[in-house]
């Protein structure tokens, strides 16, 4: 897979994994669920959420927990056809949890989107893992 597709689609594409990123890293759960398609999928070796209700509940679960997150993402190919394009992208995550410890992960997703009344929108983000790293709270 390349970079292929109209110039406007992929800067289209490239700003919903912005708006992705920023809403994720602000903890901005309405515009994080307003990237997906109203069935969009999110699957990880944690969960597998599809809908907005389900993905949101899965968003309220992971942050129930979280004080805060740092979320960097790249795209390493973009290919679209039409309305549908298929995206491979990356991710590091720094998650800060309330009780002071950190996880920390890197890992890849395997993305298809949809273009729908002009806009660009995930129909499904299958994120795989590559590395996960964990911090042990100590406490005195």
């Amino acid at each position: 897979m390349a970079f292929t597709g109209p110039v406007e689609d992929r800067l289209a594409i490239r700003e919903l994994y912005g708006t992705y990123g920023d809403a994720s890293w602000r903890g901005d759960r309405e515009q994080w669920v307003s990237c997906f398609t109203p069935d969009g999928c999110w699957t990880s070796h944690l969960f597998d959420a599809g809908g907005h209700d389900a993905l949101l509940e899965t968003w309220d679960d992971l942050w129930k927990d979280w004080e805060t997150v740092a979320f960097l993402g790249e795209i390493g190919a973009m290919e679209i056809n039409g309305d549908t394009a298929r995206v491979r992208s990356y991710a590091r995550e720094v998650v800060l949890m309330k009780n002071g410890s950190h996880f920390k992960l890197c890992g890849h997703y395997a993305d298809s989107l949809r273009k729908v009344d002009g806009e660009w929108k995930f129909t499904r983000r299958d994120y795989t893992q590559t590395i996960g790293e964990f911090d042990k709270l100590v406490v005195d």
